[in-house]
C-alpha cells in the first residue's frame, strides 16, 4: 500500500509501507493511505492536501475562482470545452483561451 506522511494535512512524502501503524512506528508523525486506482479516491502527491472528513486528497487549489467538488477534484466555474481543443484557462476573465486544436482531417 501507500502511504502519505502529513504535517498540517499537507502531504510532505508518499511512500509503499506494509502498514500505516509500521510508518509511525518508524519514522513517526502522521501517516495515512493514500489510495492509487480507487473510484472516488485521489492519489496523494507531494504538497496535496489531505480531507480527514472525506478520507480523500486533492491537489492545491490551481486558481482562487475553482471549487471543491465532493470528490475532491478542481472545478472551474466554466467547463472545460469538449471540442478536442487544448485550451488554457484565464483567471483574470473566468474564461477558457487560446485553444490549440488539431489539424482536420
Amino acid at each position: 500500500m501507500q502511504v502519505a506522511k502529513l504535517e498540517n494535512n499537507i502531504v510532505l512524502e508518499v511512500i509503499v509501507s506494509d502498514t500505516v501503524q509500521w510508518c509511525i512506528d518508524t519514522f513517526g508523525g502522521e501517516w495515512v493511505r493514500t489510495y492509487y486506482n480507487t473510484p472516488g479516491k485521489n492519489f496523494a502527491g507531494v504538497g496535496f492536501i489531505y480531507y480527514p472528513n472525506k478520507d480523500n486528497f486533492s491537489s492545491p487549489q490551481p486558481y482562487p475562482s475553482w471549487t471543491l467538488d465532493a470528490d475532491c477534484l478542481w472545478q472551474p466555474p466554466v467547463p472545460y470545452p469538449n471540442d478536442g481543443c487544448l485550451w488554457t484557462w484565464d483567471e483574470a476573465t473566468l474564461s477558457w483561451i487560446n485553444p490549440i486544436c488539431p489539424p482536420s482531417a
